[in-house]
């Protein structure tokens, strides 16, 4: 995208007094001209091509908008961001740029200067627009609201607002959801499936999960918006523009209800709700009813686009707009309006009556919010800038309740590479790290050179502390002892619990000799040479099976070791690889080795050491017509670690006619992602919430309905008894226990929440690591527990065994969130891996693979791609 039109002087004359005759207004073309119908109009979507001609054709004809690409998605579509300001802003912004950064830390910056700043400089206010596809309303209205912001066509004084705000949109941060969701919609236009979802995610991996990837930064899109927000623009107000159910509240707009986050800033909140609270107030004046706050949406973080923001002190806004059909109108009877929703309340003082609800209604009431904010940014200019000051002030010089002074991560790592990983998702947030080059003991304990230190005394505390401490949620009930009430989605999330990396919390100051990282360090990688007979891969390591997959892939010949191996130098743990030492090992390892930032040993021989081949598998991936997110992550690690797999679909655990379908002849190993059993079977859910899932779901065309069916079970029970590996996730354990005969039972079924509730939360395992499953692993870990199994064995049936490889302790099982009913899991497996006559089925009860964050636990998974063979 262009700065700025390229025009000779002569040129430029010449159109500045046509420009002034006929006004910049006349040439600004409205959405409706643009795309031949109105923005919201019944059944009528831009896609993504449209959007992005639209706004290049304002940058085109306004020199109050200037767009610019921030990214590229994950399936290659061009990411773009308009820069809306007064025209005489345009050739200053990089100096505001820097005024809002150098706000952002107040270190040797005095307040008579801060303020000086804050009245040179301008409010920056990102809009960010359907970042869940379906959730298409904000991405239509980005144009309109475009027009409006360069035509002045604002309830106030636009030339005045737009000289003090320096507006940054961004009309979808899906892009690739918005094209499938619009295709798939204008397909289905006047059929009885108008409306209705798609049978595949609406992200390539993520789904509705892309709004959860936010501390992470696995996904294309994330990066390039927290680029904008953290690196590049530093914005002083965020909102994230979303929808909701259809039969509540209109829209959902802060405050947020209880609980807050802790280690978010009073002032933050405030600001928050001045946001919100003006948002409600020009809504009101304009007559939009319904419009509630407090309920349902939390102030506890849980990774998402909007919440992240409050954790580097700028203002984090979410609206939720009550939904449509996509595009389609849909009419609420009153009847149907929830008493909840029918009732005045001081948090929800106007409702909604029912009657027709259409995606134009939507967009009417998103221009007004945004409008709303661009005017709060305006009218509190100073304020919002010089409080983005006080409080990066407020976080390096305050101490707040609980506060540590620092958390240390240690040199010495049982995987170095994935610790080494978690410092760059920290830095990417903005986390400042200083590293030890000599020993130091902090908190009685000592650490070696070469180990990480994170200060809490820096401008993003609140985002440092709340990544590396562990959660306490709050015990919160329906009333007292009664039922828990639910928190939105994670209760915990520690990161080095996830990433399986020590981080230790000190709480008290200590001295040390430390260097400002201005890069995350690369480890010296070493490889054997030509020497040694074998290579060695530390199975500890999960970079180790990133580079065997690699070098199974070239034909090498791989082992893994029954014990630990020792060399020359080196020990390494049970279930390590051992490579045969050949030229094209050799060729292909340096790079390798290299890219995966891990070193390799040589060992001369292998006398005296027990171990079993390991074959390159052949991985099939069940993939329903479900949209199952975690079979999206699970691809996602896949892809990430270079394990080549094809994914599965209804039809391939069937036969043709009278010949069944032989699936050992093309797998040696299937994995079934957490996914309910009976939608695995039938495309449908199964239990108490069968309907509800049915009507939100919708029906599908004829080809997207259905499971593997009993034809698809017999075909899974044929395949491990001539020696295939089924690995179920999660959810999808209920399948191997329940069809495949696996000798467990799920203890959690049936349990009312009142005896036991754990919402996302992080668990502690007791593992065997002598094990195949459990190669690699310590003999504890930790685990993400949501919606997951505790199993109980038995003794099996003949050409059953059964070895459990991670069970819950007998107590102090909480690691990180909210547990209730720690009794009703105490000592019940986890990881269960059973053979059935010449195969294994391995259930696997908890996230190993959570949204490709729990890096600590992906050696479970791992482990039962690359099993050992039986002598």
């Amino acid at each position: 995208m262009r700065s700025s039109p390229r025009i000779t002087v002569r040129t430029s004359l010449a159109l500045g007094v046509l420009l002034a005759a006929a006004g910049w207004l006349a040439a600004q073309t409205a959405p409706a001209a643009f795309l031949g119908h109105k923005v919201g109009e019944d059944r009528k979507l831009a896609d993504y091509g449209q959007i992005v001609s639209y706004f290049q054709k304002l940058d085109q004809e306004s020199p109050k908008l200037k767009l610019l690409e921030i990214g590229t998605s994950t399936l290659g579509k061009t990411m773009i961001m308009a820069v809306i300001t007064a025209e005489e802003n345009m050739a200053r912004l990089d100096r505001y740029r820097e005024i809002a950064r150098r706000l952002k830390d107040s270190r040797g910056l005095a307040p008579e200067e801060a303020r000086k700043l804050a009245q040179e400089g301008k409010t920056i206010l990102l809009i960010t627009c359907s970042l869940h596809a379906s959730e298409i309303a904000a991405s239509q209205m980005s144009m309109e609201l475009a027009y409006d912001l360069v035509t002045g066509k604002l309830p106030f004084d636009a030339d005045k607002g737009l000289k003090d705000v320096i507006v940054l949109l961004v009309p979808t941060s899906n892009p690739d959801g918005h094209q499938m969701v619009t295709e798939w919609y204008r397909k289905h236009v006047g059929t009885k499936f108008e409306g209705g979802g798609m049978p595949w995610l609406y992200h390539h991996y993520a789904g509705h999960d892309n709004n959860r990837d936010w501390f992470m930064f696995n996904l294309a899109e994330t990066k390039a918006v927290t680029r904008v927000l953290y690196h590049d623009w530093f914005p002083q107000i965020h909102i994230d523009e979303h929808q909701m159910g259809s039969t509540g509240a209109r829209l959902f707009i802060p405050p947020f209800m209880d609980p807050p986050l802790p280690n978010v800033q009073p002032l933050l909140w405030r600001g928050v709700n001045l946001c919100g609270v003006n948002m409600a107030y020009d809504l009101q004046k304009e007559g939009f009813s319904g419009v509630v706050n407090g309920r349902s949406f939390t102030g506890w973080w849980i990774g998402a686009c909007d919440d992240t923001s409050w954790l580097h002190n700028t203002i984090g806004l979410l609206s939720e707009m009550a939904s449509v059909r996509i595009a389609s109108p849909i009419f609420i009877e009153p009847t149907e309006v929830p008493k909840s929703y029918a009732e005045k309340r001081m948090d929800f003082i106007d409702p909604w009556p029912g009657g027709w609800w259409r995606l134009r209604d939507l967009v009417d009431y998103e221009l007004v919010l945004s409008k709303s904010l661009v005017k709060t940014a305006f009218l509190h200019k100073e304020d919002l800038l010089y409080n983005s000051y006080l409080m990066s002030k407020t976080s390096v010089e305050n101490k707040d309740k609980g506060q540590p002074f620092a958390f240390v991560i240690p040199s010495e790592q049982a995987d170095y590479p994935t610790t080494l990983r978690m410092l760059e998702i920290l830095r990417f947030g903005g986390v400042e790290i200083h590293r030890a080059p000599e020993a130091f003991v902090a908190g009685g304990r000592y650490y070696p050179a070469g180990s990480f230190v994170v200060f809490t005394a820096q401008p993003y505390k609140a985002y440092a502390w709340a990544l590396l401490e562990k959660q306490k949620y709050p015990d919160l009930r329906q009333y007292p002892g009664g039922p828990p009430v639910p928190p939105y989605d994670n209760a915990g999330w520690t990161l080095p619990l996830q990433m399986g990396v020590r981080c230790d919390q000190i709480d008290k100051p200590f001295e040390a000799k430390l260097v400002k990282l201005d890069a995350v360090p690369a480890p010296p990688v070493s490889a054997p040479g030509d020497g040694p007979a074998f290579v060695v891969l530390d199975p500890r390591v999960n970079a180790s099976y990133a580079v065997v997959f690699a070098l199974l892939k070239d034909k090498a010949e791989v082992w893994r070791s029954k014990g630990a191996v020792k060399g020359d130098g080196f020990s390494t743990a049970a279930g390590s690889f051992l490579i045969k030492n050949t030229p094209a090992v050799r060729k292909a390892l340096p790079a390798l080795l290299e890219k995966w930032k891990t070193s390799a040993h040589g060992l001369a021989d292998a006398k005296g050491v027990e171990m079993a081949a390991v074959r390159n598998p052949r991985v099939g991936l069940y993939q329903s017509w479900r949209g199952n997110m975690d079979e999206g992550w699970t691809r996602f690690v896949f892809d990430d670690l270079g394990v080549a797999f094809t994914t599965l679909r209804n039809k391939d655990f069937k036969g043709a006619k009278d010949k069944k379908v032989n699936l050992r002849t093309a797998f040696d190993v299937i994995v079934f992602a957490s996914e309910d059993s009976e939608v695995i079977k039938t495309g449908r859910r199964g239990g108490p919430e069968a309907s509800e899932y049915a009507r939100f779901q919708g029906s599908m065309p004829p080809e997207y309905e259905g499971g593997i069916d009993k034809e698809g079970v017999e075909a899974l029970k044929a395949f491990v008894e001539e020696g295939g590996i089924v690995v179920t996730l999660n959810a999808a354990s209920s399948l191997a226990i329940k069809d495949l005969g696996a000798p467990a039972r799920n203890a959690l079924e049936r349990v009312e929440r009142t005896r036991f509730f754990c919402p996302t939360s992080i668990l502690k395992l007791d593992v065997d690591p002598a094990t195949p499953i459990g190669y690699g692993f310590d003999e504890t870990a930790a685990a993400v527990f949501a919606g997951s199994l505790a199993m109980e064995t038995f003794t099996p049936p003949f050409d059953w065994d059964r070895k459990v490889v991670a069970s819950f302790p007998e107590d102090n099982v909480l690691l990180s969130g909210w547990l209730l009913g720690e009794d009703v899991i105490a000592r019940k497996a986890a990881v269960v891996d059973t053979s059935y006559k010449k195969g294994r089925i391995v259930l696997i009860g908890v996230r190993s693979q959570h949204r490709a964050q729990s890096h600590g636990t992906y050696k479970f998974l791992l482990n039962a791609l690359l099993y050992p063979e039986a002598k």
